[in-house]
């Protein structure tokens, strides 16, 4: 985690209303309460699966009353991310009831002049970061409601709308008001109204190098029927949604890269105990070493997702390249090493998943099996991971084979790449054949291994299919939320023939997108099994075997390409 490594960073949630603030700290645990210089009252603790401090509280109405809270807030706790969590009101009709607005722009509608002439509005407007705005782009493609519990997810998804939001010290409860009427002449682009967000952003705008983000369920129209839509519940829906989203978002969002900071003594001096070394909440990215059961796994960084940890739902996953410490080897031995914390309702499915992939793994001669191992909520599998024998450091993945930006003038790297993928897709055939489908492959799933590739794990073989599994650049159309295929076998055919597609053009296909044409140096058997691969509709794909004879037949076309002249 950079900078922060050795605690946790904090994030400042504030609400206005008592719903806005119940809806997140149902999600938080080990609670105590902190009082600030000023005497707000924050709760602070944690969320399973965040490696975020979380200080949260209940601050009241008006933009003024925000600004202070935040300014004393951000000092007190150190605070690197401000969140603005809560309801708001509606300025456009597309824009519905228990939607999400995120705020790509912060305006303060009350600015401006007054003269003969009129209103002539001086606006201010408040946009969040860069990399923060990617964040909330990439959230709402991929698992947007993933800390929505089951039994609280809307049968039609709400719909998160990335666009600027007024704010103003006024309720406002008829549209075509004059307040209404002035903020539709001058901010036109504003989609929903609240009575806080610019007093927040304008506190976050004097303290450098804080981030901050300002999340609104829509709870009402901002007209005259308000006061029903908050009667038949429209805010406790709202707030829940808000608040879902804001940790989704948080969960990707990584603290910044500061130098130590001197803090003065006293009341508000925060101390954080760094996180421990056993198996539970704490972050892997926190700590070197992992002990489960009697074993203790020393982790290692790499690229892609060789060390992550992610949550959907109720279930928090976490992944790491280890190395087995206490197997007396000089060489090393190597784990891939996967470990599910299952919370209600959730916690037993998720447990059993990991058993049944090391049953798939010994079945179908997979990577064997190092260690399994089950206490509590948390279950551990570890799978070899093959090492060099001369070097004795862990194999390479295929990342490291593929191009950074245009396809690789060297045929000897694409038959390599290829003839890869074809010992993929034979280990793909044999998940077919036992009625599996791994469905989340990617670059770093696939270990070098010489004479044969392996797979580093069997994916997503051992749970069912749902929607929106496997979020990211190669997610094939049938995973994405909407669909009317069900993911499988043809899903892995989409998800080799997307890694061919990056090999050729140092890019994943997008939905839309013209398939790939080619060129000289490839051979026209390649950019069709490409094509095929990567059809829309899964029915239309080749089967695995197919693509693997395909794909054979390309690597001895290239294996026939003379080499260039020096």
């Amino acid at each position: 985690m950079g900078g922060t490594r050795g605690r946790r960073p904090t994030v400042v949630v504030l609400t206005a209303l008592e719903v806005e603030y119940e809806a997140v700290r149902r999600h938080m645990a080990d609670v105590h309460e902190d009082r600030e210089p000023q005497g707000t009252l924050f709760d602070r603790g944690r969320i399973p699966g965040l490696d975020w401090e979380v200080a949260l509280a209940e601050m009241g109405p008006t933009n003024t009353r925000a600004a202070l809270v935040t300014q004393s807030a951000i000092a007190h706790f150190d605070a690197e991310v401000v969140f603005f969590v809560g309801v708001a009101g509606a300025l456009k009709d597309d824009v519905r009831l228990g939607d999400v607005v995120v705020a790509r722009k912060v305006y303060s509608h009350h600015g401006g002049r007054e003269s003969a002439d009129g209103f002539g509005a001086r606006p201010e407007a408040w946009q969040p970061p860069y990399d923060v705005e990617q964040l909330v782009r990439s959230a709402r493609r991929n698992e947007p409601w993933s800390f929505l519990a089951p039994d609280a997810r809307p049968a039609t998804p709400p719909r998160v709308h990335f666009e600027p939001i007024a704010s103003g010290d006024v309720l406002l409860g008829f549209r075509d008001s004059e307040t209404g009427r002035r903020i539709h002449r001058h901010y036109n682009d504003a989609v929903a109204i609240d009575m806080e967000s610019h007093g927040v952003a304008h506190a976050v705008a004097m303290k450098h190098g804080v981030r901050a983000l300002f999340i609104r369920g829509i709870s009402d129209s901002a007209d005259q029927n308000k006061a029903a839509f908050d009667a038949a519940g429209s805010q406790e829906t709202a707030a829940r949604h808000a608040a879902a989203f804001a940790l989704r978002v948080l969960r990707d969002l990584r603290p910044a890269e500061r130098p130590a900071r001197e803090r003065p003594p006293g009341p508000a001096t925060v101390v954080v105990s760094a996180p421990d070394r056993s198996p539970g909440p704490a972050s892997w990215d926190s700590r070197p070493v992992v002990r489960v059961g009697e074993q203790e796994y020393l982790l290692y960084g790499g690229p892609g997702d060789l060390l992550q940890e992610s949550r959907h739902g109720n279930v928090l996953r976490r992944q790491a390249l280890a190395r087995v410490m206490s197997d007396g080897s000089t060489r090393g031995t190597y784990a891939w090493l996967r470990q599910v914390e299952g919370f209600e309702p959730d916690r037993g499915r998720a447990l059993t998943a990991l058993e049944q992939e090391a049953n798939l793994c010994r079945r179908l001669r997979g990577p064997s099996v190092l260690q399994l191992s089950r206490s509590g909520n948390t279950a551990t599998l570890a799978l070899a991971w093959p090492s060099d024998p001369k070097r004795g450091n862990p194999l390479e993945t295929l990342h490291e084979l593929l191009p950074e930006s245009a396809a690789p003038a060297d045929p000897l790297r694409l038959w390599s790449i290829v003839q890869a993928l074809a010992e993929v897709a034979h280990i793909l055939e044999r998940l077919s054949g036992a009625g599996a489908s791994h469905r989340a492959l990617r670059p770093t799933a696939v270990v070098l291994r010489r004479p044969h590739t392996v797979l580093r794990d069997f994916g997503l073989a051992a749970s069912p299919p749902r929607p929106g599994e496997n979020p990211g650049p190669f997610q094939a159309p049938e995973q994405r939320y909407g669909s009317a295929f069900r993911p499988g076998p043809a899903t892995d055919v989409y998800q080799v023939g997307a890694l061919l597609h990056l090999a050729l053009t140092g890019r994943t296909p997008e939905p839309g997108w013209p398939p790939y044409r080619g060129s000289a140096a490839v051979p026209d058997r390649l950019v069709r099994a490409v094509a095929d691969a990567l059809q829309e509709d899964p029915g239309a794909r080749p089967s695995a075997r197919a693509l693997r004879l395909a794909l054979l037949a390309a690597a001895r076309e290239l294996a026939s390409v003379p080499p260039p002249r020096r």
